[in-house]
């Protein structure tokens, strides 16, 4: 006995592709949350060595001389702009706009 598939993709059914979504949805998060990690530490960094090294131009100097960063805040920003730009990336080529042929559910 035959047995039937209903489903718009590939026989799946409509759970497995809300389930696939879901574990897409997690993952780019995962990532949008590690790519903002990433880049609050890489900030603190950068402004510690701008402190300790100096700046390679007087103008850069003279900025991170006069906000004198407080590294919370500064990994704060990093973090946060981190993950959005993470995650607008994610939107736009990966996720809903398929910029560039790259999709995330090929079969």
């Amino acid at each position: 006995m035959p047995v039937e598939k209903h489903g718009s993709s590939g026989g799946r059914g409509p759970e497995d592709e809300f389930a696939q979504r879901q574990v897409t949805l997690r993952t780019q998060g995962f990532l949008a949350l590690a790519f903002g990690f990433a880049m609050g530490v890489t900030i603190v960094i950068f402004f510690c060595l701008f402190r300790v090294f100096g700046a390679p131009t007087a103008g850069l100097q003279n900025f991170v001389m006069q906000i004198h960063p407080n590294l919370w805040l500064g990994f704060l920003y990093g973090f946060v702009g981190g993950t959005l730009l993470a995650g607008i990336y994610n939107l736009l080529v990966v996720h809903e706009l398929h910029i560039f042929g790259l999709e995330s559910d090929q079969d």
